[in-house]
């Protein structure tokens, strides 16, 4: 007995727009996240990243069957992920953290950082602190 795999054009179709939103991309209704820096006078860099909320969370824990609750830490869970996919493609783009960073404090929207390298002067110039810095 001969097996073939027969291709599935049509199944193709309909599934590689799924497949390809699959790769990070920030959906066009959503604002994009609010990344915001500032260097001390010792050259301390830290930043403030603040993703939007893409999902609402469940209000209660859980009910009687607790589905709640694992339904809460599921959301977490993806939304911690993508939160840091966020964060590492925002620090790419940018240029900041050089030589990585560590968390200073995190929710599930908002990461408030430092670099683990210090500041030089061409990041002086390319990151300015801001009058409404609120790190």
């Amino acid at each position: 007995m001969k097996f073939s795999v027969r291709p599935y054009p049509a199944l193709l179709i309909v599934m590689l727009p799924g497949l390809v939103a699959c790769g990070f991309t920030q959906p066009s209704d959503q604002p994009p996240p609010l990344f915001s820096t500032h260097i001390n006078e010792e050259g301390s860099k830290r930043f403030l990243f603040e993703a939007a909320p893409l999902e609402t969370l469940p209000t209660r824990l859980q009910d009687d069957d607790g589905s709640k609750l694992q339904r809460q830490q599921s959301l977490l869970e993806r939304r911690t992920a993508l939160q840091d996919t966020q964060l590492q493609q925002t620090l790419e783009e940018r240029g900041y953290c050089h030589q990585g960073f560590i968390v200073l404090s995190q929710t599930s929207w908002r990461i408030r950082g430092e670099c683990n390298e210090t500041a030089n002067d061409r990041d002086r110039q390319a990151f300015p602190n801001r009058v409404d810095w609120q790190g």
